[in-house]
């Protein structure tokens, strides 16, 4: 019997569809295995779940992975994009929230509604699902008609459960990728500095305690000695000063921004999820206007400090405030952990103690700032910078 040409135009349709979603998934696999970037991947991926569904618009979203209350990615197809993420609060949220798939035919308006900006586009039918690893939610993954559009299937929704697949897949694998290579950079300084501290700076201590001693050695009668020795002195000094600020400049400098604040949030973030510290950021003033030489300053003791956190302190956690005055910014990063050792003066001012508490406290005072490190009276350690501007602010 033969089939009817209408039928038989509809399976060769819809095999000829079936074949594009399977190379489309098949494309996406691909460049999550060339590790394509995952801003452009995210955005190709609610790109063509739209266009192969038929959607009017579309969208991704995913949380911060260390502050889940915040967005880290919003990537929308069909409509307009905008440079501000939104609060997170509307329909496109409810996947992640609930971790089920919601196919409504039409969007009712409600109070989350209501409190659209005024060019947010009205939707109609609705298809939205979780972006979900095995042990964790990572956003949604949602489409949208027009009113009075054509509702979503159960099909359709099966075909955008799979790009979610594939999107999670993505961000599993780019948060790996950064997490390894934060890592590798950490383990990497620290070889870097250990070695330097352990040969060359080592040596410059000792050369330097050598000549102390011939110092007090030799009698006064020799004037051309003593001068020659107290010049060697000098140099060594100068020497082992320059290599504890080299090995200090292995913290990379944040690059000149203009969101000094936002920077350093991602850099916490980043200490908090490669550590498993809970380590937070609190601000009062307009951090964003502190001048770029004083904001690198910052960002190198709160880098040092952090990394001493992690390898001293036992703390659970750690919290970096900044306090932006007219004329100066105050910064304290504050742990839990067991405290200083004993003779805390010592500790701080000689190049022979811990080379990083010695070089940020050199950096801030290069600076004409104040610099303290101190033991709490509750327990845990205070390092505390008060840094002059060179122009008022």
């Amino acid at each position: 019997m033969d089939m009817p040409n209408g039928a038989l135009s509809n399976d060769l349709e819809g095999i000829k569809n079936r074949v594009q979603e399977l190379e489309t998934l098949i494309m996406l696999n691909a460049k999550i295995a060339m590790q394509i970037d995952l801003d452009s991947l995210l955005q190709t991926i609610v790109d063509c779940a739209r266009e192969l569904i038929g959607a009017r618009m579309g969208g991704i979203v995913v949380v911060n992975p260390s502050r889940t209350n915040l967005l880290q990615y919003f990537k929308v197809s069909g409509v307009s994009s905008s440079d501000q993420l939104p609060s997170g609060h509307g329909l496109f949220m409810v996947p992640y929230r609930t971790a089920k798939p919601v196919r409504v035919d039409h969007v009712q308006v409600t109070a989350v509604t209501r409190k659209q900006p005024e060019n947010h586009p009205q939707l109609g039918p609705f298809l939205g699902v979780p972006l979900k690893s095995p042990d964790k939610l990572l956003g949604s993954l949602f489409l949208a008609q027009a009113p009075g559009g054509s509702p979503f299937t159960v099909q359709d929704q099966h075909l955008l459960s799979a790009f979610a697949t594939q999107a999670t897949i993505a961000i599993d694998s780019a948060q790996a990728r950064d997490n390894l290579a934060y890592l590798k950079i950490l383990e990497e300084r620290h070889r870097i500095s250990q070695g330097l501290h352990s040969s060359v700076a080592q040596v410059l201590f000792l050369l330097k305690m050598e000549i102390d001693r011939s110092q007090k050695d030799l009698a006064n009668d020799y004037p051309e000695l003593m001068e020659r020795l107290a010049s060697m002195k000098t140099l060594a000094e100068k020497g082992l000063y320059d290599i504890k600020s080299a090995i200090f400049s292995l913290s990379e400098p944040m690059p000149a921004t203009n969101n000094l604040e936002r920077q350093l949030r991602q850099m916490i973030e980043g200490f908090s999820r490669i550590t498993g510290i809970n380590a937070e950021l609190a601000t009062r003033g307009a951090v964003n206007a502190i001048p770029e030489p004083q904001a690198q300053v910052l960002s190198k003791v709160i880098g040092e400090s952090l990394n001493n956190v992690r390898k001293h302190s036992q703390s659970p956690m750690a919290l970096v405030s900044i306090i932006v005055h007219p004329t100066h910014a105050t910064l304290s990063i504050q742990d839990a952990g067991v405290g200083l050792p004993i003779d805390i003066e010592t500790y701080t001012a000689l190049p022979s103690s811990r080379y990083g508490v010695f070089a940020m406290r050199s950096l801030v005072l290069q600076a004409r700032g104040s610099f303290e490190i101190f033991t709490n009276d509750e327990g845990g350690t205070t390092v505390r910078v008060n840094l002059p501007y060179q122009e008022t602010i």
